[in-house]
């Protein structure tokens, strides 16, 4: 049966750490709030985790979700092992923690799944604090929008709970506020910055815009 956690209040919040730290070492679904909308995730790191949480979400391996960390230095041992050069850490002490995935060409040794993916991995440190905390209790976390493919991803966490019931362990619930104005985070493609050279790629605007990249000193393709 499915648990729920007021993050809101300090008790509650340390134990639905706990719990949802837990459930995620057993490669159980947890419900989390982010700095978009509220994200439904597993650890990569428990065999069969990643099955469970695309099956939740009606979708493939082959679209399997974006991994969080709790920064930069988390998503180094993710990475391969030229790719953290200057220009990509520079976009993620820029951006990091906020609504930036990254993709970078992945670590050889990972050591987790992240579903089938063509040598890459998409990586985000999210701005909202109880789940950074989470993401340094446990490590880095596999997680997509709270919803079934195709519908509207869930706002509020008695939005996920009406979605999903007790396929999902956990539930954080970090208030309707948590999931700002609701626009997905932006997904650019740095492997060109991580062989050295390049710009920036947008496979999906959201939340940061080219423009916004670009004021902050990053090249982007048009």
């Amino acid at each position: 049966m499915a648990t729920l956690f007021d993050m809101r209040d300090e008790a509650a919040a340390t134990a639905g750490l706990h719990q949802a730290n837990a459930a995620l070492s057993r490669g159980e679904i947890v419900v989390v709030p982010t700095d978009t909308v509220y994200g439904i995730g597993v650890s990569p790191r428990v065999p069969g985790a990643i099955d469970r949480v695309v099956g939740a979400k009606g979708r493939s391996r082959d679209m399997a979700p974006p991994i969080l960390v709790a920064g930069s230095e988390q998503a180094a041992s993710l990475v391969a092992e030229d790719a953290m050069t200057d220009r990509v850490a520079s976009v993620m002490q820029q951006f990091w923690p906020g609504a930036l995935t990254i993709v970078l060409p992945v670590a050889a040794d990972i050591g987790m799944d992240i579903g089938q993916t063509p040598g890459t991995i998409a990586l985000r440190a999210p701005d909202q604090q109880g789940l950074l905390d989470l993401l340094r209790l446990h490590g880095p976390m596999a997680v997509t929008s709270a919803n079934r493919h195709g519908e509207p991803p869930a706002t509020s966490v008695f939005q996920a709970i009406n979605t999903f019931g007790d396929e999902v362990a956990v539930y954080l619930n970090g208030g309707p506020d948590s999931a700002s104005d609701h626009v997905p985070s932006t997904i650019v493609d740095a492997t060109d910055l991580a062989a050295g050279g390049g710009a920036l790629r947008i496979l999906r605007e959201g939340a940061v815009s080219a423009d916004q990249l670009r004021a902050a000193g990053c090249e982007v393709a048009a």
